[in-house]
């Protein structure tokens, strides 16, 4: 082995065993998991935290209106049943995506017309949207994926022209910033997931995110069975949410500039 050189390219391994687990280890997750223990608030149907955290999400992503639910397919589902996606129309998503969104289209009746993805980044590519378009056309899906960003610019330009919804999937993006607006703001609707592997993690857990009060309105009644609502978020998982959202700005720079270290390590002189 030569130390020298990355492990990839026969370099001695700095961690033989894999990547650390995720996620790492907080203080501040495990004080608020304690706090939230003593004041019973961890098995409250109504308790203090999601309210908080839902506020606290419209509030980083500068929107005014953000809601929590049990997972970000469910919360994928709950945006196009907002923009009225069902049997019979046609929703314009990109060729390779999130399984879960692709069997979430056809759970509604509806059916997925696939684009290619843009040969540099493999996000979906906004110049083949026109050519998907049919009359039976209601919304495109466009999700963030594996660090890329689409052009939501773009994309949000065409959709008005055509007079078609937007779900943005944030999911695997949540901090990120395009064109000066944080991601799952630039669609009508936006969602986020809190699954074991994102950015900010409950194990499990999802949100919506919205600029119009008659599409967050469509969508909470539509998660409510009468006082409760039905695959919501825990109080529990809030706790947790909290403070890795207090976190993530600063957090989201400390990555970044680890990013911009290893690529430079990585190009050759």
């Amino acid at each position: 082995m030569q130390p020298d050189l990355p492990a990839l390219l026969g370099g001695t391994p700095i961690r033989p065993d894999g990547p650390p687990g995720w996620p790492l280890l907080d203080s501040d997750v495990q004080a608020a998991v304690a706090g939230a223990m003593s004041a019973g608030a961890w098995g409250q149907y109504h308790g203090e935290h999601i309210c908080a955290l839902e506020a606290e999400l419209a509030a980083f992503h500068d929107v005014p209106h953000a809601l929590t639910c049990a997972s970000g397919t469910l919360a994928v589902e709950a945006a196009l049943r907002a923009l009225r996606v069902g049997p019979g129309d046609e929703v314009v998503m990109a060729a390779y995506e999130y399984e879960s969104n692709f069997l979430t289209v056809h759970a509604l009746g509806a059916k997925p017309v696939l684009v290619d993805v843009h040969p540099h980044n493999w996000q979906l590519d906004e110049t083949k949207l026109d050519a998907a378009f049919t009359p039976q056309t209601k919304a495109i899906l466009c999700s963030h994926l594996h660090g890329g960003l689409v052009a939501m610019p773009a994309v949000m330009g065409i959709a008005r022209t055509r007079g078609i919804g937007v779900v943005e999937d944030a999911a695997q993006a949540l901090g990120a910033v395009v064109a000066g607006k944080p991601v799952g703001t630039w669609g009508d609707v936006g969602t986020l997931s809190f699954g074991g592997s994102k950015l900010l993690t409950a194990g499990r857990g999802g949100a919506l995110l919205f600029n119009d009060a008659q599409l967050y309105q469509r969508t909470k009644t539509w998660l409510h069975r009468g006082l409760q609502q039905w695959a919501p978020l825990s109080e529990l998982q809030a706790t947790v949410l909290r403070p890795q959202l207090r976190k993530l700005r600063a957090l989201t720079v400390q990555r970044a500039e680890r990013v911009r270290e290893l690529v430079g390590e990585l190009t050759p002189p």
